[in-house]
């Protein structure tokens, strides 16, 4: 996670003319939250209990599956 300043207006993202790799990017913005941020592995929530929620969630199949 990132968090740039809020004093500008621009971001430059370059990828070098030599790079061995396409430059692959997702930019997410929106206005600050003012909340708290916990975060463990993948998971990103308000409070460590919704965390571990989130963990036992995984675990037993209820986020659903993405097939690749």
């Amino acid at each position: 996670m990132v968090i740039f300043a809020q004093d500008g207006d621009s971001l430059a993202i370059a990828n070098p003319a030599n790079a061995q790799k396409n430059l692959a990017l997702l930019l997410i913005a929106g206005v600050p939250l003012n909340e708290p941020v916990v975060r463990y592995g993948p998971f990103v929530i308000n409070t460590e209990a919704e965390i571990m929620q989130a963990i036992e969630d995984y675990r037993n199949g209820r986020m659903g599956r993405i097939n690749a």
